[in-house]
């Protein structure tokens, strides 16, 4: 799915886990999880919100044969995130088998099949001294120890020892060798680069 048709309300939260179809009759949901710290974040009487992204849109040509060209069509739209309470969960192979409360029928488990999984982002799990979710990183202005501007960190590029971020023409080793302070709140970093 085009990001530009995903609302900004669901860029913003978590993707904690994708429920892929309904498991047996009684309103248990096979969930793909999308989290580091599945057993905290899908534990009975955890919150969380389900939301459905909107359906794609169709190609140009099915697109003709069921409405009439249209200019300045607006992004489909959703329904805002709905909150739910885990009342059970238990593993099955790479797959969590998730219950939520108030979901008890295979037609109600099937009203979410498709469904993502989310949390604000107030309420990821803290991470230990160091380590940042890219989420926080994506969109830092970047400068060097001699207060140069170097750009915005666009991307995050995972590497075999390291990671490297990208910031304009530069790929900085996420290595504290090179990454010197890294402020989330005020959205800057402040990095030396590698010698060439």
């Amino acid at each position: 799915m085009s990001e530009r048709h995903v609302p900004k309300l669901a860029r913003r939260w978590v993707t904690v886990g994708v429920i892929v179809r309904p498991f047996g009759i009684k309103g248990e949901l096979k969930v793909r999880p999308e989290t580091d710290f599945p057993q905290e974040r899908f534990r009975p009487g955890a919150r969380l919100y389900w939301w459905r992204p909107p359906a794609p849109e169709p190609t140009p040509h099915e697109e003709q044969d069921i409405l009439p060209p249209q200019r300045d069509k607006k992004p489909p739209r959703t329904t805002p995130p709905q909150e739910c309470v885990v009342e059970s969960v238990r593993t099955h192979g790479n797959w969590l088998l998730v219950k939520l409360q108030g979901i008890d029928t295979i037609q109600q488990a099937e009203e979410l099949h498709g469904a993502w999984l989310i949390i604000p982002p107030e309420e990821r799990m803290p991470l230990p001294e160091d380590e940042y979710y890219i989420d926080d990183l994506i969109g830092m202005t970047v400068y060097t120890e001699s207060g140069e501007r170097l750009g915005i960190l666009k991307r995050v590029i995972p590497g075999a020892a390291y990671d490297f971020y990208e910031v304009g023409r530069h790929l900085i080793p996420a290595h504290k060798q090179f990454i010197l302070e890294v402020d989330v709140p005020r959205k800057r970093m402040v990095v030396r680069l590698p010698s060439t």
